[in-house]
């Protein structure tokens, strides 16, 4: 167990590191959560749907530089995030990518246990989404 940090460096350090993927059809969360990933130093890709997202995927992968992380909404045209977590959690290359699973919709019990089976973490699109998603993102990138 780590020992507190009582002036966040650590936590600052982890996320000056990280590399993200923001994946999410509405303009405004996606551009509200890459500007504040942004601000805490994250370098931040944000892309439109799940097509998008997996065509980002496939160009990290060739050029050997892969995301620390991905933020998915689950609720878009085209191909889904479910279809996109089926993706990543099937592919060799990509299992091992923490997923944050960002939806305002995709909250019921059945579909918590379905992002449990996929090894994500759910963060409801609420009033508070973005320190939810800071917090979790640390957590997650402090553990890999």
């Amino acid at each position: 167990m780590r020992a507190a940090d009582p002036d966040n460096s650590h936590r600052e350090e982890v996320m000056r590191m990280a590399r993200v993927l923001v994946v999410d059809d509405d303009p405004g969360v996606r551009q509200t959560l890459a500007l504040a990933l942004r601000d805490g130093n994250v370098e931040v890709e944000a892309v439109r749907n799940g097509r998008e997202a997996l065509v980002a995927l496939s160009k990290a992968t060739a050029q050997g530089k892969m995301y620390d992380a991905m933020v998915l909404d689950i609720l878009m045209p085209g191909i889904d995030g479910w279809q996109v977590l089926e993706a990543v959690k099937s592919n060799p290359l990509w299992h091992g990518l923490p997923v944050i699973v960002l939806s305002g919709v995709a909250n019921s019990a059945a579909d918590l246990v379905r992002m449990s089976d996929y090894d994500s973490v759910f963060v409801a699109k609420d009033g508070n989404f973005l320190s939810a998603v800071r917090t979790v993102l640390i957590r997650l990138l402090d553990a890999a």
